[in-house]
């Protein structure tokens, strides 16, 4: 553990320093699923402000809520020499540094690992770009949405008729910022399991995201199968799709495993199929896929949503409601479990977020505040940790080097 003062946050994490060079979604991500965890998130932006904090409509950017919740905020240009500096010096506390830059940008602004490690040898460093730091593309600009395309994601994702869908929300981003955060925790075991010696990682946009794509390489490589866009239906898989209820809501049903599939027979009325070989599998339910869905399609749509949904739960059948937010915020599992938790805010409010993910029954993480809003909060506080003085932070903040409150 690096030599800095104990944070007073709360969570697995509590004691762990990180500091945060990125922009948008991946590389903060990283940070946010750590800082919840209790870690003591450092947030390096511009002193003019995140890009982040311009997302969206309206004064006050919610994204910016969500993506720089309980971290402290330091506003330096880290182009200029003295503002490289000043985050040299912060990172020789850290435990962690978390930056999404193009490949070979900090190690221009003297941030790269050799140069860290040098002073600061138990360092895990993590690196998130669009397509990795090595390769032919390592160089080009590289942002969520390329990704999801470039991946396959896109390609397989969508109405079989209809173009490559992209989804509405950072889900390169979101996959990239997973398997980080777990990257981090493993380098942070291995360095003090090991003699102290910190880590370099290195993720793509682009690699999560294929992995998630479950077997596509594999069925080409071995198979010759070029996987295409089927709606919501799987290949692999029936009956497994969302269907029209009565009044227009949908549900979805997943039900591949045999005996899940008979469950669902018998609540809609088809008991006969359970006992016939035709359907006794999933492999022969697959043989005929468009009867399946057609009969399942025909019964969900001549009852509404509550009423398909106390059937299928009276067989235990493998179906969910396919809610919007105001379907999910007036569940009743979600209001009993806590999924959601309300946090206060000086300027927007009392806000209802989500709850941490994942829960520990002891330690637990919590979300301690939203997205501060004026940038560098903390300024003034961590460069007289790092050894300036009031007169030194005074100049750098009237050289626009820092924005320090």
């Amino acid at each position: 553990m690096a030599n800095h003062k104990d944070f007073q946050g709360s969570g697995p994490l509590k004691g762990l320093r990180v500091v945060e060079l990125g922009m948008l979604f991946a590389g903060p991500l990283i940070a946010t699923n750590l800082a919840d965890m209790g870690a003591e998130v450092i947030k390096i932006e511009h002193p003019k402000g995140d890009v982040v904090r311009g997302l969206g409509r309206g004064d006050n950017s919610l994204w910016w809520s969500v993506v720089a919740r309980n971290k402290k905020l330091v506003g330096v240009d880290v182009k200029k020499p003295e503002g490289a500096d000043v985050v040299r010096r912060l990172l020789a506390t850290a435990d962690v540094f978390i930056e999404n830059f193009r490949p070979g940008r900090v190690k221009e602004w003297g941030l790269d690992y050799d140069t860290l490690r040098a002073v600061n040898p138990g360092l895990v460093m993590i690196h998130v770009s669009g397509y990795g730091q090595t390769g032919p593309y390592s160089e080009r600009p590289g942002v969520g949405t390329l990704a999801e395309a470039f991946s396959g994601y896109a390609h397989v994702t969508g109405e079989a008729d209809g173009p490559p869908t992209l989804p509405s929300f950072p889900r390169a981003g979101g996959g990239a910022a997973r398997t980080g955060t777990y990257a981090v925790l493993a380098a942070l075991w291995a360095r003090d399991r090991n003699g102290g010696m910190g880590a370099e990682i290195d993720i793509s946009l682009y690699e999560p995201l294929l992995s998630m794509t479950g077997p596509m390489l594999i069925n080409y490589t071995k198979g010759g199968v070029v996987s295409n866009r089927e709606g919501n239906r799987a290949r692999w898989s029936t009956p497994r799709n969302t269907y029209k209820t009565k009044d227009n809501r949908w549900i979805a049903v997943s039900s591949a495993a045999d005996s899940p599939a008979m469950r669902l027979f018998r609540a809609i009325g088809r008991e006969e199929l359970t006992t016939d070989p035709s359907w006794a599998t999933n492999r022969e339910r697959l043989k005929r896929v468009d009867e399946c869905d057609g009969m399942i399609a025909e019964w969900m749509l001549a009852h509404t949503q509550a009423e398909v949904m106390e059937r299928l739960n009276q067989f235990d059948v493998l179906a969910a409601p396919v809610n919007d937010i105001e379907g999910i915020l007036q569940d009743p599992h979600v209001l009993q479990r806590g999924t959601v938790v309300t946090v206060a805010d000086p300027v927007i409010g009392d806000t209802q977020v989500q709850e941490v993910v994942p829960r520990f029954r002891n330690a637990p993480g919590r979300v301690n505040w939203l997205g501060k809003h004026e940038v560098g909060t903390e300024t003034r506080d961590f460069l007289i940790e790092a050894g300036y003085s009031d007169d030194e932070i005074q100049a750098l903040h009237h050289r626009g080097v820092v924005k320090a409150s």
